[in-house]
């Protein structure tokens, strides 16, 4: 499965890592198998979207999956393996890029569509003794647009918040042909009988065609279809108009020399010595990166969060430095944050409960005399109330248990230590 899908898109099993049954890769998504089944030809596979890849971290409770069941007919595994790859496989490819290369994306009102429903689909994916006879069922399977026609029996068992894998499978032996639709790994029997009643041609040698698709329930507003990840949710949340102020929009408002008037500055545009602030345009680990690698990694960029292909969700933070003259330097810092806590950091903003709220990430720069040991360092953040009403108050790091950076926060510091040169109050123009 690991050769399938890197055959399918280069690049996508990157440094996964096989432990025991399971396929982890660093870009967040794994893949678990469980023992074989049904004489030793079924293999039950389990695609997690999204995962914590933490060193240590393991197979979470509670994580979105979707499983399918994927046969060897010939009793080679690698024919269930390159079955699972065309259908399943590139369900999950789509799901993580969303473009339209893997899979196609059919709405609710498409002819195609399931009501209230958007769908990842695969084409039909079929296998058999005659090259002519697989393709006059695929293309009697296509044609029968089972999906749409049986919208209404499948809808009542749609259950994931996230997405529901359904697989539909037509084929077999001459005069053995079986129908069957599997919802969430398990055999629907309404809709396989449904299906059974459609009067498929049967075929004249055995012949198998197989699709896979995932139903992902529709927004309330009938936008975008409710993904699982945190990416969707900040998506959203570019196009929030709260966030087009001073408090969230620190990437336009920095200058040249990386002053910046989105931390509680009032210098109305001009640098003002007595509130120095520095806004750091991107997590270290996106820095490191080449120009080319970054543009083809970052999937979103609103200036105050970002989402980047196989690193992660980072979200942009206040770290105020206390100085020994009594002035408080505020850098615009950014820290990594797990999907579930992105997520549930975005509902606090829609519901405007984010001032208080309280969650944990990793610090993600290396700033001033302190450098690259403030990395990773495990922050606790705390929402805070906007500076202009109707806008959106950027988080500040209250805690840490890095020993370094809880110096950092606690401290009184010498000017010339952590500004030197680039203190304003030294600037003569």
């Amino acid at each position: 499965m690991k050769a399938g899908l890197e055959t399918l898109a280069p690049g996508v099993t990157e440094r996964a890592e096989l432990k025991d049954s399971s396929l982890i890769s660093p870009q967040g998504w794994a893949l678990g198998m469980a023992p074989p089944h049904g004489g030793g030809h079924h293999y039950d596979v389990v695609a997690f979207p999204e995962v914590d890849v933490r060193p240590g971290a393991g197979f979470q409770d509670g994580l979105a999956c979707f499983v399918d069941c994927a046969v060897a007919a010939s009793g080679d595994p690698r024919h269930a393996a390159n079955a699972w790859v065309q259908t399943s496989g590139a369900c999950l490819l789509e799901l993580l890029d969303r473009r339209g290369r893997f899979a196609d994306h059919v709405g609710p009102d498409h002819a195609r569509g399931v009501p209230g429903w958007h769908m990842i689909a695969s084409g039909e994916v079929g296998y058999g003794l005659d090259d002519a006879e697989t393709r006059r069922l695929q293309k009697a399977l296509h044609e029968a647009n089972v999906l749409h026609q049986l919208a209404g029996p499948l809808s009542t068992d749609l259950e994931s918040p996230y997405f529901n894998g359904v697989k539909l499978f037509y084929g077999g032996a001459p005069g053995t042909m079986q129908s069957e639709i599997r919802v969430n790994g398990e055999r629907h029997e309404a809709a396989s009988a449904a299906m059974a009643a459609l009067n498929l041609p049967e075929p004249a040698v055995f012949t198998a065609v197989r699709v896979f698709a995932l139903l992902l329930p529709m927004s309330p507003d009938g936008g975008e279809p409710a993904y699982r990840s945190a990416t969707e949710l900040i998506l959203n949340l570019e196009d929030n108009d709260n966030l087009e102020d001073n408090d969230l929009s620190a990437a336009e408002s920095e200058q040249a020399d990386g002053h910046c008037h989105g931390a509680d500055c009032d210098c109305g545009g001009r640098l003002d010595p007595e509130h120095p602030g520095f806004a750091l345009p991107m997590p270290y680990l996106v820095e490191e990166l080449s120009t080319e690698e970054r543009e083809r990694r970052v999937r979103v960029d609103t200036g105050a969060m970002m989402v980047v292909d196989g690193i992660g969700n980072f979200l942009k933070v206040r770290l105020p430095i206390k100085l020994e003259d009594g002035r408080t330097l505020v850098y615009l810092a950014w820290v990594y944050l797990e999907a579930p806590v992105m997520e549930k950091f975005v509902k606090h903003v829609h519901a405007s409960t984010l001032p208080g709220h309280r969650f944990q990430g990793l610090f993600c720069n290396a700033i001033g005399p302190w450098g690259e040991d403030l990395l990773r360092a495990p922050v606790t953040l705390e929402g805070r109330s906007p500076t202009t009403p109707g806008s959106v108050g950027i988080p500040e790091v209250v805690d840490t248990s890095h020993r370094t950076l809880k110096k950092v926060l606690r401290n009184r510091w010498p000017a010339e230590v952590v500004l030197g040169a680039k203190d304003p109050r030294l600037r003569t123009d």
